[in-house]
Formats: structure tokens, sequence, C-alpha cells
């Protein structure tokens, strides 16, 4: 588990935050688990954030399955509340060195525009229809659903 500190994300306010693996072995041994945090790095409003790792397991070495791949919700069935997610993009590739232009000072960018643009890239709700949310990366082939949500649920309040 990687924690940044207490007070990195405000409430109330649009961060943006990327998270990004170097797409180096993880593994669970015991002794050496530790050495694979550094292989995860978590920007807030484009600054790198000093991580605490922790574990209280071995890891996880499997992969994580299509229909398991889920936005804001945390372990045992709990969820985030009172929160908002805009232009969730996956890569197949680190882009630590692409994160200033992906921030772009708090402001829309469109991703289309990188060299490496993502092989998915839900804009949630720019142009889509609830509670289907479409696929804009290179790959278009991933449709977001929307659960435990309504229609009103898609904002237009971004950054």
């Amino acid at each position: 588990k990687l924690q940044t500190s207490a007070g990195s994300i405000t409430a109330n306010t649009w961060q943006h935050v990327m998270v990004s693996y170097d797409g180096g072995t993880t593994g669970a041994a015991s002794g050496d688990l530790s050495n694979y945090y550094s292989r995860f790095k978590i920007y807030i409003d484009g600054s790198l954030q000093t991580t605490n790792n922790t574990h209280q397991n071995y890891g996880y070495t499997g992969n994580v399955p299509a229909d398991n791949f889920r936005v804001g919700r945390f372990v045992s069935g709990n969820y985030m509340r009172d929160c908002r997610v805009d232009e969730l993009a996956l890569f197949d590739s680190d882009q630590s060195a692409n994160i200033s232009d992906i921030y772009n000072s708090g402001s829309p960018f469109d991703l289309s525009n990188l060299t490496t643009e993502p092989k998915h890239w839900w804009r949630m709700g720019d142009g889509d229809t609830y509670p289907l949310l479409q696929d804009s990366g290179t790959e278009a082939n991933c449709i977001f659903q929307m659960y435990n949500m309504t229609s009103a649920d898609i904002v237009s309040d971004v950054p």
C-alpha cells in the first residue's frame, strides 16, 4: 500500500492525480517486497509525492481481471463518497516524463496531443450517456459502466 502525506488531497477542490508504474517486476517474496514500491510513483497536481510504503502481506502477482477494474472503490465494498473523477486515462508505458504536459497547470489537456496517447481514456461525461462511458483511447475498446450512480453523477464542472 502506497500512502501520500496527510493533506495532499484537498477537499472540495479538483486535483490531478497520476500513478505511474515503471513496468518492472513485482512479486510476492517476503523479504524483498519493500523494494517493489519504488516501481510506483504518485503525482498530485504535477508534483511527485513522498510516499510511505507499508504492507501487510506478501504482495500480489496475479493479473487484475477486466471485470474487476474499479474506480472509486475501497476494500470490503466501501466506496468513496462525494468524490468526482474526470479524464481517466490508462497508458501502456510510464508517463512520468510527461507529467508537466499531462497536468498542464491544472487546465484540461487533450491527451491525444501527446507523443504516446493513452490506450484507454474515459472523458467521464464529455458526450457520454449514462450509464455507459465511451473509451476515447487509441484502442477504444473498453466501455466504462457506472455502478451505484445515476445520470446526475455525470458532471460538467471540470477544472
